[in-house]
């Protein structure tokens, strides 16, 4: 790209030369995608009807047939910066959404994150699943979409998603999302799904540390942890040497409180050997009062981890930032449960547009007004794609 120091110094041939390397950063990025159409007569590019997809969900369209609006309304911006005639219509995107294999779109949200700048050396990583509910259906040979995530909490970044077979569950699942990216350092998250000793095994083998739920689905080791912290509150914790760490939320008319313990002496514990690094034992209480009744939920964790208990619940306390800045935010702003298109391979594409739109957004709070802003604001939204597509080369 053309250097420039002074506004008054970008000229016309620069503003040009500019164009130019945007173009050809938008093929690049999306010419590996092999085009499954015919190859005679085409039309429209494959990775220009992908550039008018991921600007129309960045500019807050959340169907395709908004996609195709946008397409429309928006042909003086586009014809800018991809040499078009005239913009793709409905038709061209519902097909060429039905018909690209997701596999290929999940590896382009993949190396576009391999370009990012910045290491996983110490965030938090969760993972979590999340079923398209609009694609549930009767006919049993339509099956509903299920995709698993790992998201960085500190980043908001969706870093990778695998979808879930339909005759399995999120335990096959989650090993692939390790599978080609480097998590040493980071600290994976999980609720029970991913409680498993080989998964533990591969987070630690990968030089990752673990805080994953205990349920009843991990069999004797959550027996053994039940009883353990049953019989301690039943003295009081006396003689039991762990750490205890105490914080409390208001507002909304309810008040939360959580006291966290950990304890790292596992010698009682016939099942330790069995998990990978196993370090420590977490129980979580949870007192919730909300319009004069309480409610008391206890919830209980390993963790390779041999910290004190207050940094646990900071770790425990951020694995829900999946939920509130992914699954929530790609519900009420980009209203995926309400889309019902299920056809071909459509529904788990558009899901990865979304998931792209949204690291290009960010997860924070505002992520409304920004969508609003890309549609009313066209120098906004051009500086949105270019950030992704310059990012990523």
């Amino acid at each position: 790209m053309t250097k420039r120091t002074k506004k008054s110094e970008y000229t016309d041939l620069d503003k040009e030369l500019d164009i130019e390397a945007f173009r050809d950063s938008i093929i690049d990025f999306f010419g590996t995608v092999p085009d499954p159409r015919s190859q005679n007569n085409l039309t429209y590019k494959l990775e220009h009807i992908f550039f008018i997809i991921l600007s129309a969900i960045l500019a807050g369209a959340n169907s395709i047939n908004k996609i195709a609006l946008f397409s429309k309304a928006k042909k003086k911006w586009i014809t800018n910066f991809i040499p078009l005639e005239k913009t793709p219509s409905y038709g061209i995107f519902w097909w060429t959404l039905v018909r690209i294999k997701p596999d290929l779109m999940r590896q382009l949200l993949e190396e576009w994150f391999e370009n990012v700048p910045g290491e996983l050396k110490n965030q938090i990583l969760a993972i979590d699943g999340k079923r398209l509910c609009g694609t549930q259906s009767d006919d049993p040979l339509k099956h509903f979409v299920h995709l698993v995530s790992l998201f960085s909490v500190d980043s908001g970044l969706i870093l990778k998603q695998q979808p879930v077979d339909n005759k399995s569950n999120e335990i096959t699942a989650i090993p692939v999302l390790f599978e080609g990216i480097n998590i040493e350092g980071a600290v994976i998250t999980s609720d029970a799904m991913g409680c498993q000793k080989n998964i533990a095994e591969q987070i630690c083998e990968k030089g990752a540390d673990y805080v994953l739920a205990l349920k009843g689905n991990t069999g004797l080791i959550y027996d053994e942890v039940l009883n353990y912290f049953q019989q301690a509150e039943q003295v009081n914790y006396e003689g039991v040497d762990c750490t205890v760490y105490e914080e409390k939320d208001t507002g909304h008319g309810r008040i939360v409180s959580r006291l966290v313990r950990c304890v790292q002496d596992l010698k009682w514990l016939p099942q330790a050997g069995e998990w990978k690094n196993l370090k420590s034992l977490i129980e979580v209480v949870s007192t919730r009062t909300e319009k004069g009744k309480t409610s008391i939920e206890q919830r209980y964790y390993i963790t390779s981890l041999n910290d004190v208990a207050q940094r646990l619940a900071k770790i425990i306390r951020c694995h829900w930032g999946i939920e509130n800045n992914l699954h929530r935010q790609l519900d009420v702003n980009f209203l995926e449960d309400d889309s019902s298109v299920n056809t071909g391979y459509a529904a788990e594409n558009l899901a990865t547009f979304r998931r792209m739109a949204l690291n290009i957004l960010g997860s924070r709070k505002g992520l409304s007004d920004r969508r609003q802003r890309a549609a009313w604001d066209e120098d906004y939204l051009s500086s949105l794609v270019r950030s992704f597509f310059i990012k990523s080369f």
